[in-house]
């Protein structure tokens, strides 16, 4: 889904996003280690079994938490920095706000094209939808 952001709209979304940014690294680590403790099981057994089905289980998660992300209309660049990145747009061009998990808002943006460096946002920036 393609939206494009006010900033207070984008800020408003924080919450939500950081909730869902965290299910989706919970699953995501759920299944890694999953996948670690699945090395260690004998092929054929009922053992081994049992991890395949945990290991679908964890991989619908995982799937399930990055739809949900993505029904909010944000991208995330870097999952393990837990960047947010939702798309807005200042003046006529199209841009991101940049989030970073931990940030009580978001302070900065990036052009889509040539130079991907973020940006701190001033206060004469236009940011509308």
């Amino acid at each position: 889904m393609f939206k494009l952001f006010t900033l207070a709209g984008a800020n408003e979304m924080l919450t939500t996003v950081d909730a869902r940014l965290q299910t989706l690294q919970d699953a995501r680590a759920a299944l890694a280690s999953a996948r670690d403790a699945y090395r260690d099981v004998k092929p054929g057994t009922a053992e081994a079994y049992a991890a395949n089905q945990d290991l679908a289980f964890l991989a619908r998660s995982v799937q399930d938490a990055r739809r949900d992300v993505a029904h909010l209309g944000v991208q995330i660049p870097d999952l393990d920095a837990g960047i947010v990145e939702f798309p807005s747009r200042i003046g006529g061009e199209v841009v991101h706000l940049v989030w970073q998990r931990g940030e009580d808002a978001i302070h900065a943006y990036h052009r889509l094209t040539g130079d991907l460096t973020p940006r701190p946002l001033q206060d004469g920036d236009a940011v509308n939808s």
